[in-house]
């Protein structure tokens, strides 16, 4: 019968570096991970609702979006969302607003707003108001 081996046998140089190679390894990554989170936290993303569940919730039909319903537009939205939501060619915003950016219209309203270094506040009731004037004009069918 052959005994279990030492459980306190000397660890290899190799194996050492390997486990503390690791374990920096897993705290970087942490870091980075809580970093996102707090960055994505203070943009607000874990503190809204999706405005999809909520037209449901109101309204059964899901085609029945309204001028209301612009209340439902936040930092988190691309343009191609808004785009789509109430019916808005996919120019409009672009040319109204003057973008440039080459990844409009697949870019979020906050990642737009820190790069053009907006007032997040003033530049979500612009669009707004953009949209509800569209809406005005072009009703929704």
């Amino acid at each position: 019968m052959k005994l279990p081996s030492n459980p306190f046998k000397k660890i290899s140089k190799f194996d050492s570096f390997l486990i503390v190679f690791t374990s920096i390894l897993l705290i970087v990554f942490c870091i980075f991970l809580i970093g996102n989170i707090r960055t994505a936290n203070r943009s607000g993303i874990f503190a809204h609702r999706s405005p999809i569940s909520q037209i449901l919730l109101r309204d059964k039909q899901a085609s029945r979006i309204s001028t209301k319903d612009v209340e439902l537009i936040d930092v988190w939205m691309t343009f191609r969302y808004i785009n789509f939501l109430f019916n808005i060619p996919e120019s409009y915003l672009k040319d109204t607003l003057h973008i440039k950016d080459t990844r409009y219209p697949n870019i979020s309203l906050s990642r737009f707003v820190k790069n053009e270094k907006l007032d997040r506040i003033v530049f979500i009731e612009k669009i707004k108001n953009i949209v509800r004037r569209y809406l005005s004009a072009h009703p929704l069918k």
